[in-house]
């Protein structure tokens, strides 16, 4: 290694060996944290076709609050978690909101009723807020801007594998029917107990940052925190700057962002809810649709991880964005003009699994704000919109489904393809105004450095800070 304009420029060798040792335990625990939180997020869906309908007295729209109720609660603690997680010790306040919420999920068997599953589902968004907050700052605080598509996309696919081990649990608590309490109460209590243990874990395991990791020397600490230099977004302050905030509530790309994670969620959030009832209707049995979570969830995560790779090697996480749409849009018109029967089931569950590319928008839409976005005061405001956006999104979008359009849900999947629109409008917005900002900052002779990199300044006042889109 050797020094340049008083920073430290690492080799290639000595970079490798930190960014193992780094992913080893941050990555890690990222992926096992966000897996229980997709998990317990999305126990519902595996409930909703054991009997929790008909044991809670489910009828109308209750279903679909018990899927919206969550993100009222996460709209709710999006803000005063975020404060939080910036005032706070970063991995023990994440391990308190996971213990919590472990027990919440626990708990949430001896709901049997609409009003105390509501009031469950609703402390559960509450705590399980922070979640997304916690993983971009981490994300960001440890790793260069080239590396962070793929990685967010590593935590960020866990969606994928909770539906294949949740789609098994299922399976396999599906078959428990004789005991004291109903198969999908024993789902609960199970997944909410490990949830629980997983965060003692946490809290003893992550460094809050790379200044005070005890698990590295004093070397590499040093060394960690040079090869981010260049990211120009800074590691970890806790002063609140007000300038900060007018900033973020002020800049056009961070509408885009909020608007971009609202209007995917939209339709991300609706699936997610819905997926097990809609692939059911194709004419599969109980036990079949379970079991082809599995198939969904690895199909998921190849979706996921290919458009972060795509978006890495590309560097146009614009266009990444705008090509993953279209296999959606495609499959949304089968689902919509071809009448499901036994003989086409398997052509309609792939023009499901094709609906499916677009979750990769929401990895995608996280990746432009932590790689964009520099200060870390207006980070963790814009972390707050874009979170309340994702909230938003997740509200509505159980209700577009409504049961009186089951089993089909004609109406929703049409409301989708107007959605999928607006979307593509604001991804060409967003990569515009990107674009303008760069030119704006491109001086003739000026050369970019990296000595103003851990100053705190916003991606806006900083000279030397250059876009990706």
């Amino acid at each position: 290694m050797k020094a340049e304009m008083g920073a430290t420029v690492l080799d290639e060798a000595t970079n490798k060996r930190l960014f193992w040792k780094i992913t080893r335990r941050i990555l890690v625990i990222q992926v096992i944290t966000y897996f229980c939180q997709s998990l317990d997020k999305g126990i519902l869906n595996y409930a909703s076709i054991m009997g929790i309908k008909a044991d809670a007295h489910l009828v109308g729209q209750q279903y679909s609050w018990l899927g919206s109720i969550l993100y009222i609660g996460i709209l709710i603690g999006e803000y005063p978690q975020n404060i939080l997680l910036q005032k706070l010790p970063l991995a023990k306040t994440l391990a308190v909101n996971v213990f919590i919420w472990g027990a919440i999920v626990s708990c949430s068997a001896a709901a049997t009723r609409f009003v105390p599953l509501m009031v469950v589902r609703f402390l559960l968004g509450f705590f399980e807020s922070c979640i997304q907050p916690a993983m971009m700052l981490l994300t960001s605080m440890w790793y260069r801007r080239e590396e962070q598509y793929m990685l967010n996309s590593i935590w960020y696919c866990m969606s994928g594998v909770q539906l294949m081990i949740g789609g098994l649990l299922a399976f396999g608590v599906s078959h428990f029917t004789d005991g004291v309490i109903r198969n999908w109460q024993l789902l609960f209590v199970v997944l909410g107990c490990a949830t629980c243990v997983w965060s003692v874990f946490i809290g003893i395991l992550l460094p809050d940052t790379p200044y005070s990791a005890k698990c590295f020397t004093e070397t590499e600490k040093i060394l960690m925190i040079e090869r981010v230099r260049e990211n120009e977004t800074g590691i970890a302050n806790r002063e609140y700057k007000r300038y900060q905030v007018v900033e973020a509530l002020t800049d056009p790309f961070v509408w885009c962002c909020v608007l971009l994670i609202t209007v995917a969620n939209l339709v991300i959030g609706g699936l997610g809810v819905f997926s097990n009832l809609i692939i059911e209707q194709f004419g599969f049995t109980l036990l079949q649709t379970q079991l082809l979570n599995i198939a969904q969830g690895a199909w998921t995560i190849g979706i996921m991880v290919g458009s972060a790779w795509t978006s890495q090697r590309s560097k146009q996480t614009c266009v990444v964005m705008i090509l993953w749409t279209i296999p959606a849009i495609v499959g949304t018109i089968i689902i919509l003009v071809v009448t499901p029967s036994p003989s086409n089931a398997g052509g309609m569950l792939i023009a499901f699994y094709c609906t499916q590319f677009f979750l990769a928008e929401g990895n995608l839409i996280i990746s432009l704000v932590t790689c964009n976005i520099a200060g870390q005061t207006k980070k963790g405001i814009t972390m707050t919109m874009v979170f309340i956006g994702w909230a938003v999104g997740n509200l509505i979008a159980p209700q577009i489904f409504q049961e009186s359009d089951a089993p089909r849900y004609l109406r929703g999947f049409l409301v989708h393809i107007v959605i999928y629109g607006v979307y593509l409008c604001l991804v060409v917005l967003t990569r515009v105004v990107l674009m303008a900002r760069n030119r704006a900052k491109m001086q003739p002779g000026a050369a970019v450095n990296h000595e103003l990199a851990f100053e705190d300044l916003t991606d806006r006042e900083n000279p030397n800070f250059r876009y990706v889109y």
